[in-house]
């Protein structure tokens, strides 16, 4: 940070000054003075600091610019509605009162589903922050603030989000009021990304006369199953069981299932199992 000083007294000298006093008597009297005073000088500008901080993270942000991970914040295998929140706090190691803002943004493939919060004063619920006073504090010198960070995933998130991944990072801009001094540090988060629905396998099950059955296996948390058929999957059936018998002369196709997950606002749809020729005849073929 830059140092200014400036001296601190300046010395005003006053001249002689003479006087003649009247003449009597043929004699003349002279009187002299001489005097001296201190003009006061403005006061001397202290030298100042900006250091924005984060406690027990990494080094900590010392000095300029800097960045630390704060691993405990991720949030991997994401479905709608999901949230992780952490914590930290930031201190002003900096001379005088300064002024922090925290902006977090998201890195890698992640879209705008995927919510960030960061609020000073906030507390952490686990899966996102609660109160707390906003994106913008005043700390004072040596003073600290907690401020809460979070990412979630949006109750309406589409199927299309599966698989998108990246994290976020958050930026601490710290400025000294009424000078162009600051210091920014960056808090990078851990791992943040969306999860999948899973595929189910689908397998051909008991032949027989104009009869033909397929069976899928169980996905945890499905809610569904979309079942398809008949001439280049035209034709589909939405069940919650995992097997389906089809009986009907002469008709045959490509058989294949779609797993679904409801999450109350929004259905996410696995990619496509394998795929099955059929003819249910009287001697039926499934492969």
């Amino acid at each position: 940070m830059a140092e200014r000083t400036q001296p601190a007294h300046a010395v005003l000298l006053a001249g002689l000054v003479a006087v003649a006093l009247a003449l009597t008597g043929g004699g003349a009297a002279w009187a002299w003075w001489q005097a001296t005073a201190a003009a006061e000088a403005p006061p001397a500008l202290s030298a100042a600091s900006v250091d924005v901080q984060v406690v027990g993270l990494g080094g900590g942000l010392p000095g300029p610019g800097g960045t630390v991970t704060l691993p405990a914040l991720s949030l991997t295998g994401a479905f709608p509605g999901g949230g992780d929140s952490e914590v930290v706090t930031v201190r002003n190691a900096g001379s005088r009162a300064t002024t922090v803002t925290a902006a977090m943004s998201r890195t890698g493939t992640l879209g705008a589903v995927f919510t960030t919060t960061a609020t000073f004063g906030g507390t952490d619920s686990g899966a996102g922050c609660t109160g707390g006073n906003g994106s913008t504090t005043t700390i004072a010198a040596g003073g600290t603030a907690t401020l809460c960070l979070a990412v979630g995933l949006s109750a309406t998130a589409p199927t299309g989000t599966q698989g998108q991944s990246g994290g976020v990072t958050t930026t601490l801009a710290a400025s000294l009021p009424g000078t162009s001094w600051t210091d920014e540090g960056t808090v990078v988060s851990g791992a943040v990304g969306a999860g999948t629905v899973p595929a189910t396998s689908l397998s051909c099950g008991a032949l027989g006369v104009l009869s033909v059955r397929f069976n899928w296996t169980s996905v945890p948390g499905a809610t569904s199953y979309v079942l398809r058929y008949g001439t280049n999957g035209s034709q589909s059936e939405t069940l919650t069981v995992t097997t389906r018998r089809f009986t009907s002369a002469l008709s045959g196709g490509t058989a294949w299932v779609v797993t679904q997950r409801n999450f109350g606002q929004v259905t996410w749809s696995s990619v496509p199992s394998n795929t099955r020729s059929y003819t249910v005849a009287v001697v039926s073929l499934c492969g």
